[in-house]
């Protein structure tokens, strides 16, 4: 009879920073920004401001739960969103925005600042015909096909998808995953890549978190070019 054991060793992964760069053939650069979770200012939040301002991208798309029942500083979120880098500016709201009760606050201040809601289809320079998708409490989304750039808070949003399209999400913040394998998750599809034919979905882990642990999920800023 043998017997075994293994251990692991579980750390933090909060303040860490990963960046996954894309290549879609923009001939641009465009980042996506899900799950800021933004309280009040932090050293991980000062971080990414850093990080983008060295990325100089030409396009932002902010992912959804920019903020959450936590957040304490609306003059902070103000600010911080202001201070954005990119010429183009576009927006998903999530579910802990909803949640929070600062939808409209978010619509009315990111709009003043040259923001766009992407609720249906809208033109950009860089990323050209882009399709976004709001939140759903029950996570079941009416069919639609699209060609081209979806952007949604939820990675449910790919099973009414239909089309040669590639989907950003975000709400997983990585789930729990320890040698490949999903121990815990929210979602269908919990991070990276996910592929049907010309359909394509990649989950991004977010930047931020509600409580400030992340287990074996590093933050991770996605960059388009």
């Amino acid at each position: 009879m043998l017997a075994g054991s293994a251990a692991f060793f579980i750390t933090d992964n909060s303040q860490r920073l990963d960046k996954t760069v894309i290549d879609i053939g923009l001939g641009a650069k465009a980042v996506f920004l899900p799950d800021l979770h933004i309280h009040s200012e932090n050293i991980q939040t000062s971080q990414l401001l850093s990080v983008l301002d060295r990325e100089e991208p030409d396009a932002v798309v902010l992912g959804g739960d920019m903020v959450d029942e936590l957040t304490t500083d609306l003059g902070y979120v103000r600010r911080f969103l202001s201070e954005l880098p990119g010429s183009e500016k576009f927006f998903v709201l999530g579910n802990h925005d909803y949640w929070s009760g600062y939808d409209e606050w978010l619509r009315e201040n990111l709009r003043a600042m040259g923001y766009r809601e992407v609720r249906s289809v809208a033109e950009s320079r860089y990323l050209g015909k882009i399709h976004g998708i709001d939140w759903r409490d029950n996570r079941s989304y009416e069919p639609f096909k699209a060609n081209g750039l979806v952007f949604a808070h939820d990675p449910h949003v790919a099973d009414s998808v239909s089309g040669d399209c590639l989907i950003f999400a975000g709400h997983t913040h990585g789930g729990i995953v320890i040698n490949g394998v999903t121990l815990l998750s929210n979602s269908r599809y919990t991070r990276g890549w996910y592929s049907w034919g010309n359909k394509r979905l990649y989950v991004s882990r977010g930047l931020g978190q509600m409580l400030a642990y992340r287990p074996t999920s590093p933050r991770e800023l996605v960059v388009l070019v």
